[in-house]
């Protein structure tokens, strides 16, 4: 059985925008795409349950947004997966963030990654 969340999705990339939308839509969670900071900052204004972060964004970046996630009360505890490629090598945890997962990746498992931080969120 599937939790219905709200996702978050802040990823500039068009075509892996799409494909977070229609696989997790498909999934059953209802799903905002942010392409840019600033999209980012006003959907955060809402009620999101994960989010699911890109490192790399133009305009500012996600290591920015992670902190400007965790600073805020009202969000300390949101779930954050840093989803990408330009991960340093060694790097297994980015501070702050719940989970990352490397670019490359195959969906299914981004669907457990997910999973795993809202169960998690939800325990604590």
């Amino acid at each position: 059985m599937t939790d219905h969340l709200r996702i978050l999705a802040i990823e500039d990339d068009p075509d892996l925008g799409y494909l977070y939308d229609s696989f997790l839509t498909e999934e059953g969670h209802q799903v905002t795409i942010a392409r840019n900071g600033r999209e980012a900052v006003k959907a955060l204004g809402t009620k999101q349950d994960v989010v699911l972060l890109d490192l790399m964004l133009p305009g500012t970046d996600g290591y920015s947004l992670l902190r400007r996630i965790r600073a805020d009360p009202s969000m300390r505890t949101l779930p954050v997966v840093v989803i990408s490629a330009a991960i340093p090598p060694g790097r297994q945890r980015i501070l702050g963030a719940d989970a990352v997962v490397h670019k490359p990746f195959e969906f299914e498992d981004l669907t457990r990654v997910i999973q795993g931080v809202s169960h998690h969120a939800h325990a604590a």
